[in-house]
């Protein structure tokens, strides 16, 4: 039930953002723009997104090594696939997800991956910083108004943002001293089978945090990441250069709008929806272009990322499903 409502408000926000980033959109416009789409250049689009799906499935398993797990170099591809599709489903869902099915196919325990998708986290989020950085440099003007329009600085209270930091030291400061309450009080009742099996699970998780400690191949999670972020980016270019209106932009204008992309893709709805439409907006007006072209642009590549990660998602889903009852079965006989 609670699983249910949590579902529908964050489609509720969704639908509530989209209507709100689309209230002044042409939808004649945007039609007429899908139905002169380069299929071509979609099609490219399309398929970066996948080989980045790909490039995150090797990296995953260069993490797992070190834990002394070996997979099929396909398996954690597969994963990845299908958490894309239950974040399209439900929001925050596809972490768990991934590591769940690959659990089931690989026998992987569960905590150490969630432990490794912690870590890629943590990595793609400084990866994140490093690009804002180099955008920060190439359209710093541009990243400024960005920056306005989502936090709406130049509509705060004199006063406010200090609230705000004062609000936020205090939340940091009672979380950490919560969280070493808590450990210590899991170490003294691990006897208990409960509390014990959770301590455990963080161990576990913990584990799979130090596993870049240990690393056997770092030139190639170096390679993979880079191939990550290269993909996603070339993702934007050729949607760009699938759209009439749009196939004047360059690289930097691509690397621009992937930013903010992913702040929209921060705010927990399905697969972005909403978020990703306002921010993409927001973008194109910040680099100097009309809402209306970068809401048009935002909806079609918002599609055509939806369409491939239902796809993909499902016959990962389906592959690791067989390799996991064909375990079963081996196990049986």
């Amino acid at each position: 039930m609670i699983k249910g409502l949590k579902y529908a408000l964050f489609l509720c926000i969704g639908i509530g953002l989209a209507y709100y980033a689309s209230m002044d959109a042409d939808f004649d416009t945007i039609w007429n723009a899908a139905t002169h789409l380069n299929w071509g250049w979609a099609f490219l689009s399309m398929l970066a997104s996948y080989v980045a799906m790909m490039f995150r499935g090797w990296r995953w398993r260069i993490l797992i090594e070190p834990l002394g797990y070996t997979t099929r170099a396909s398996s954690p591809v597969h994963a990845v696939a299908f958490g894309y599709l239950m974040n399209d489903l439900i929001p925050r869902s596809g972490e768990v997800a991934r590591c769940a099915v690959l659990n089931k196919a690989e026998e992987i325990p569960m905590d150490k991956l969630v432990g490794t998708v912690i870590l890629e986290r943590l990595v793609d989020t400084l990866n994140l910083l490093m690009v804002i950085a180099l955008v920060s440099w190439l359209q710093s003007d541009a990243l400024v108004a960005l920056w306005n329009k989502i936090t709406d600085a130049k509509a705060a209270a004199p006063g406010q943002a200090q609230e705000k930091n004062y609000l936020l030291t205090y939340i940091l400061f009672a979380g950490s001293l919560a969280t070493l309450i808590g450990w210590w009080a899991l170490k003294k009742l691990q006897h208990i089978a409960f509390f014990g099996k959770i301590y455990h699970f963080i161990l576990g998780v913990l584990d799979g945090l130090k596993s870049i400690l240990a690393l056997k191949q770092k030139g190639w999670f170096t390679i993979h990441t880079i191939g990550i972020w290269v993909c996603w980016l070339l993702m934007a270019y050729f949607m760009m250069k699938a759209l009439a209106d749009t196939n004047y932009m360059n690289m930097s204008d691509a690397l621009f709008f992937l930013v903010a992309g992913s702040f929209g893709m921060v705010v927990p709805t399905q697969g972005g929806l909403g978020a990703y439409h306002l921010t993409s907006k927001w973008g194109f007006e910040a680099l100097g272009y009309a809402g209306t072209l970068g809401l048009t642009f935002a909806w079609i590549s918002w599609l055509g990322k939806t369409v491939i990660e239902i796809i993909v998602g499902v016959i990962g889903f389906v592959v690791l499903d067989q390799r996991a009852k064909k375990k079963i079965v081996d196990t049986t006989t």
